[in-house]
């Protein structure tokens, strides 16, 4: 419980510092911004990890998030892009798809988290969709969607030129993108650390036990054992069928 305090109110600093120093939040000017971004973001996903979703299943807490957060996106963000959509301010309205699109994957994970989804699960959905959002796959995909030919200079997307150190070529968006989808990939196949340890438990054999095999949980029974209960208690009092038939033989 500590722990998950703790990291509460790391998250809530760190967003405070960011607001503070970045209050425009436009263009990405540097590696270190781009970082500091990263930090609130790294620290939520920690949080919601070490949430234990037994203290939020009171009082359909769950289901209460759930509308919250529909409701914060619906009432919060959708009327204020509007504005920026109508005002023709484009770069406050890319601020707020920035802000946006964490925070849908924090809520994604948080909702997973409170069904008891584990913690490991909840890690790989933040940090395997962060990987897909700086991934440069979205702006690609105005192009595409556009029906538009792939610019060969990609000196709008700030978020890849700052870890580049230059404006990508086509090409280096391409692997670029490929890169941090493989990267979202291996992030999502990932083993857990239980299932690391029971791998590990089958693999080290014990006294008895072949290497590679487990032993037979529910082996046969010894097929020279006889299990038949025989007659109940009743069954000693009358004669048996054998009986019979040797007194017919007798008679």
């Amino acid at each position: 419980m500590k722990r998950f305090f703790a990291l509460v109110l790391a998250t809530l600093v760190s967003g405070v510092l960011l607001v503070a120093t970045a209050p425009g939040g436009k263009q990405l000017d540097s590696l270190g911004l781009f970082l500091a971004y990263l930090v609130p973001f790294v620290l939520a996903a920690e949080t919601i990890a070490a949430l234990d979703p037994v203290w939020l299943r009171r009082w359909r807490l769950p289901e209460v998030i759930g509308v919250l957060t529909f409701t914060a996106v619906f009432c919060g963000f959708v009327p204020r892009m509007f504005d920026r959509v109508i005002a023709e301010d484009f770069d406050g309205f890319y601020a707020l798809v920035r802000v946006l699109a964490p925070l849908l994957i924090l809520a994604f994970a948080l909702h997973q988290r409170l069904g008891g989804s584990p913690a490991a699960t909840v890690r790989r959905i933040s940090y395997a969709s962060i990987l897909v959002m700086l991934s440069g796959l979205e702006d690609l995909s105005f192009w595409l969607w556009r029906g538009q030919p792939v610019p060969q200079r990609w000196d709008w997307a700030d978020h890849v030129t700052v870890r580049l150190g230059h404006v990508a070529s086509r090409t280096e968006a391409y692997l670029f993108i490929a890169a941090h989808l493989a990267l979202a990939l291996a992030v999502l196949c990932w083993p857990s650390r239980s299932r690391r340890a029971a791998t590990s438990g089958r693999a080290a054999p014990g006294p008895g036990r072949t290497p590679g095999r487990d032993p037979d949980p529910d082996p046969d029974p010894d097929p020279d054992l006889d299990l038949d209960p025989g007659p109940g208690p009743g069954a000693a009092a009358g004669p048996s069928s054998a009986g019979h038939d040797a007194a017919r033989a007798g008679g």
